[in-house]
């Protein structure tokens, strides 16, 4: 890629004598054809170039000109410009696995032109007003900022938390849409929505989200759980809201939420003892467990925990054979995060070597799962996207129960 647009610039670097020759003649018909040649030369150049970008992975060349970027301080997944009234946001490797990977959209207010330069983005107009969710986190930014009620349809219904939407679930007034390649496209299609939220997990250009862009509908991929700190997940509200152009509503939730969270941080700072910790469950024989620049060990960091497997470089869940990680976990000092157990005896029979861990014989074993659903659906999931401090004042009583005499568990239960 890079030889060509060297190959054009020096083109064009050597037509400049003649534009100035052209410039300089006095003949002002001549002059004035001579001049729209060399600019209409340029753009085409530009053209060239930009095709030339990203081709195959649905990404353009940047618009140059922005200006009035809008702050993102934690996400690395996602980033904010704004242009002459039009928001252009942009999302990076948006699942496991991708690389390279680039999809960019611009946003523009109903009712204004779209500039040409913008055609090759995926359009959405704004604000928008009715739309499906493919993961609970979506549902919970929704209603932190008061939007729930644009979401038309869900992935998986009975697994919502969030009681406006249950309500509106039970009323009708948002349809379930099934899963993944058992996605009802005709559902979504009848339901004209303005934008879809989704997720990947990978492959997304073959699968079902790739057939929902075929059909004409604009999907938005997020990859806040992707991102390597809780603040830069929660953070993913901004994204969010400027969908809704209630961007400084979002930035005044955060910033609340980043306040609090880097206020227990201090707190912790300077404890000495830190408690070992192991996170996770097997599951069919392998245990994924988070890799150590994943949000979650970051978390367990802040604190004021020492997470076991914090040396893999990893910013997603990496596979562990069971054996490896019981006898990790016999120097464990805490457990967390047991998948869906709600008791010791149910992590036994998943596997009865797990009886073997430390933590479980010294009843130290915690889930984050104290608000499951009846459905099935874990609030940790949803809603501990957007309250990051809330988790953490968990995590700090379970590691330092001296601390924090004013707190109560709310997302994490001990397992007896």
């Amino acid at each position: 890629m890079y030889p060509l647009i060297a190959f054009f610039i020096q083109k064009l670097c050597a037509f400049a004598p003649l534009r100035d020759h052209i410039i300089s003649r006095k003949v002002a018909k001549s002059q004035r054809f001579e001049m729209r040649l060399f600019f209409v030369l340029m753009i085409g150049i530009t053209m060239i170039i930009t095709s030339c970008v990203g081709r195959g992975q649905h990404s353009v060349a940047p618009v140059s000109g922005f200006s009035d970027s809008v702050r993102v301080e934690y996400a690395q997944g996602f980033t904010i410009e704004k242009h002459g009234g039009i928001t252009l946001l942009t999302v990076s490797n948006p699942w496991q696995g991708a690389k390279n990977v680039i999809y960019r959209y611009a946003l523009c207010p109903k009712g204004k032109e779209i500039p040409a330069e913008y055609s090759q983005y995926t359009i959405i107009y704004t604000p928008v007003e009715r739309v499906v969710c493919l993961s609970t986190k979506h549902v919970a930014m929704l209603s932190a900022l008061g939007k729930t009620s644009s979401i038309k349809a869900l992935s998986g219904t009975a697994f919502v938390s969030d009681s406006s939407v249950r309500k509106a679930v039970e009323m009708g007034l948002v349809a379930d849409i099934g899963y993944d390649q058992g996605l009802n496209y005709e559902k979504i299609i009848s339901l004209n929505p303005d934008v879809i939220f989704a997720y990947g997990v990978g492959g997304e250009l073959t699968g079902s989200k790739a057939r929902l862009a075929a059909l004409g509908q604009k999907v938005v991929f997020n990859a806040e759980y992707l991102e390597r700190t809780s603040l830069g997940q929660a953070e993913w509200i901004k994204f969010m809201a400027a969908f809704y152009d209630c961007e400084a509503q979002a930035a005044e939730k955060f910033n609340a939420v980043r306040d609090e969270y880097l206020s227990l941080c201090r707190l912790v700072k300077d404890r000495r003892e830190k408690p070992k910790i192991l996170c996770g469950l097997p599951w069919q024989g392998t245990w994924y467990v988070p890799g150590g620049k994943t949000w979650m060990a970051a978390m367990i960091a802040d604190a004021g925990g020492d997470y076991i497997r914090k040396e893999n470089t990893s910013h997603e869940s990496i596979p562990v054979n069971i054996e490896t990680m019981v006898h990790q976990g016999r120097a464990a000092d805490l457990w967390i995060n047991t998948d869906a157990a709600r008791s010791l005896d149910e992590i036994s029979k998943v596997d009865e070597r797990l009886s073997l861990v430390k933590p479980f014989q010294t009843g130290a074993v915690y889930n984050n799962n104290a608000r499951a659903g009846v459905g099935g659906g874990n609030d940790f999931f949803e809603s501990g996207a957007v309250n990051p401090h809330i988790i953490l004042k968990d995590m700090i009583i379970i590691f330092h129960p001296d601390m924090l005499p004013e707190h109560h568990l709310y997302y994490y239960m001990k397992l007896e």
